[in-house]
């Protein structure tokens, strides 16, 4: 097998079997991009009455005004990047359903254009994840040290 191989100078063609996983693919991606979009609107209705949920849930712990103000900034940080990531899914599938139906070479770059941006945006969330991972395990690993 010829592994250096540049696809890009080869006529790649896109056949019905990819043609296939492609519907299928926008079909599943606008379904997740719908419930994410309901779920990021739940979340962001939700940022404003959290603060006061838990506020009397934990007896006046959270009594302060800048950990309830900090708690819906949160929430509402959550809704906008689960919105973003639900908005490109969604004109991800409108455009692969499009270029389609219509052959159109415009709308399947836009299409792939739009998966690269979900794609970037997970990929951002996952790394800044790990970070907090790698971070919680020094912070704990310190505090053992600290108390032993």
């Amino acid at each position: 097998m010829d592994t250096n191989r540049n696809l890009l100078n080869e006529d790649l063609q896109v056949d019905s079997i990819a043609i296939t996983h492609l519907k299928e693919t926008a079909m599943w991606s606008k379904l997740f991009a719908i419930v994410g979009l309901v779920i990021s609107v739940i979340l962001a209705i939700a940022a404003f009455f959290m603060g006061a949920l838990m506020e009397s849930l934990s007896g006046g712990f959270y009594s302060t005004t800048g950990s309830t103000l900090t708690l819906t900034l949160t929430y509402l940080v959550i809704a906008a990047v689960y919105f973003f990531l639900s908005l490109f899914m969604l004109r991800f599938a409108g455009k692969m359903k499009e270029a389609i139906l219509t052959i159109n070479q415009d709308s399947f770059n836009v299409a792939l254009q739009n998966q690269k941006m979900a794609y970037r945006i997970m990929g951002i969330i996952t790394i800044i994840y790990l970070l907090f991972l790698v971070l919680a395990l020094v912070v704990g690993i310190g505090a053992a040290m600290f108390v032993a």
